[in-house]
């Protein structure tokens, strides 16, 4: 391999569990954060399920009563346990709370050392993520910009995963080619099989280890575990 590209939410930047927590306090609902990690492969699941089925990415972050699409968050509040009318009220705190602060900023304390060492390795890196625009800028904020040779949002660009038009644009901006590129990210359907239809090879991000299904995959619990493996090694020649 010769590149990497990463997602951003909960491969770069994780759900801030203990927010999400205080909110369910709030409105009467205990739940343990590990219970929400727990949660979010349920979500997972059903995005999967959606794009098997229609070929579309048919599953929103938030409510969507006109489009009458499933909501993510909605389904990791009913897997939680959290009435459906009490639901609704909670996504569209949370969905406030984000337009004003992104809810995917919590960073892992060794992400930069790790891509520092892959870069180290004459690896070049870039970011491929479905975002509303603002991924540049969390990047900048968190000090990890400077580590990518390009950022491609589908917000700015108009095209996201698992659309491989999307990995082509960042590909181009690289001069890289996909058959020495490789994608991480944690939803099998959107980054795995999106980076695959782009002719690169895909590991997926799966913490707990328990993700449903995408048998045959190469899984990582943390960025880490890519310093271990064949990916984060250059096959570029040494003097």
């Amino acid at each position: 391999m010769r590149t990497i590209l990463f997602d951003v939410g909960n491969t770069l930047f994780h759900v801030d569990y203990a927010f999400i927590v205080g909110v369910l306090a709030e409105h009467g609902h205990a739940v343990e954060p590990d219970a929400l990690r727990v949660a979010e492969y349920v979500a997972k699941a059903a995005v999967d399920r959606a794009l098997t089925a229609n070929g579309a990415l048919d599953v929103g972050l938030w409510r969507d009563d006109a489009a009458r699409r499933p909501s993510y968050f909605a389904t990791v509040l009913e897997a939680v346990g959290v009435p459906a009318a009490s639901a609704a009220c909670i996504v569209d705190v949370l969905q406030e709370h984000n337009r004003a602060r992104c809810l995917w900023r919590v960073m892992e304390p060794d992400t930069p050392a790790v891509l520092d060492a892959l870069r180290a390795r004459g690896l070049a890196l870039g970011v491929v993520s479905n975002a509303d625009g603002r991924v540049e800028a969390d990047l900048v904020r968190a000090g990890l910009r400077g580590r990518f040779a390009t950022v491609v949002d589908s917000h700015v660009v108009g095209v996201e995963k698992p659309d491989p038009a999307i990995f082509h644009l960042a590909l181009a901006h690289m001069d890289a080619e996909p058959a020495t590129t490789l994608y991480v990210g944690d939803v099998f359907s959107i980054d795995v099989l999106g980076a695959r239809s782009a002719g690169l090879a895909a590991v997926l991000l799966d913490p707990l280890g328990d993700y449903p299904g995408a048998d045959g995959c190469p899984r990582i619990r943390r960025l880490a575990e890519l310093l271990f493996t064949p990916a984060g090694t250059t096959n570029r020649r040494r003097p």
